[in-house]
């Protein structure tokens, strides 16, 4: 027969074992792969530990979070790598210059998640960007890239296709058409990059617009991790 004490014992030392097996396993697992959660929360990220990585949807509207947003500038790399392309662009041909009117300049990129549309602010650098300048089209993300503006094809309210000139390197033809056009869904609009046989699509919004949509949060501290990968696939067609 055994005793209470014995029982205690063994459920204590099970706990132990359970607990050192847990230890292992995650020891095994690298560091930017723990706490990826597939449900994510939302949060108000006041309520949370940002010393610490966290993944959560934040639908404050007002946090620094989405402050950033309208905050941001390229950096000293962003400038370097627009600048070396529009430098190489600019041997074979010359900028011509547009007006926008009020079209919107900064566009930032949509997710999906539960059927709803998304920022995700991104553990390692930034959700991707892109800006309409007088004669250049640039792109932002973990790297920069950017193509000169040969001809404004069509500007309206709602839409903008722009012939482009690029490097060899990404074109055969050194041409590329960029358009940016309205859905049926407000504050989201359906960029396109289309060059030689490739068309590129995505789903983006003005960056006026950041506060119309809950960013989904990857916050990253002291060590990099897996990027959040439970985004809903989306279906450019239907756009």
């Amino acid at each position: 027969m055994i005793s209470c004490q014995s029982k205690e014992k063994s459920v204590s030392n099970n706990q132990e074992t359970i607990k050192t097996q847990s230890d292992v396993t995650e020891k095994r697992i690298p560091i930017w792969k723990i706490g990826q959660d597939s449900i994510l929360e939302k949060n108000n990220p006041q309520n949370l530990d940002l010393t610490k990585h966290q993944l959560f949807i934040d639908t404050t509207r007002n946090s620094d979070f989405y402050k950033a947003y309208f905050d941001w500038k390229p950096n000293f790399s962003d400038k370097g790598g627009t600048e070396y392309y529009l430098k190489e662009i600019s041997k074979k041909y010359k900028p011509k210059k547009i007006s926008l009117g009020n079209f919107p300049k900064t566009w930032i990129s949509l997710k999906r998640l539960n059927n709803e549309f998304v920022i995700y602010d991104k553990c390692d650098g930034i959700s991707p960007r892109y800006f309409i300048d007088k004669s250049s089209v640039n792109f932002y993300a973990i790297e920069s890239d950017s193509d000169m503006i040969y001809k404004l094809i069509n500007i309206s309210k709602d839409e903008i296709e722009i012939e482009l000139r690029t490097i060899p390197l990404k074109s055969k033809t050194e041409k590329a058409i960029f358009s940016i056009g309205k859905t049926e869904y407000k504050n989201v609009f359906l960029l396109k990059y289309i060059y030689d046989d490739r068309e590129y699509k995505e789903l983006v919004t003005p960056l006026e617009r950041v506060s119309e949509f809950d960013l989904v949060v990857n916050n990253c501290v002291r060590t990099k991790r897996m990027e959040f990968q439970g985004f809903d696939r989306i279906n450019y067609d239907e756009y």
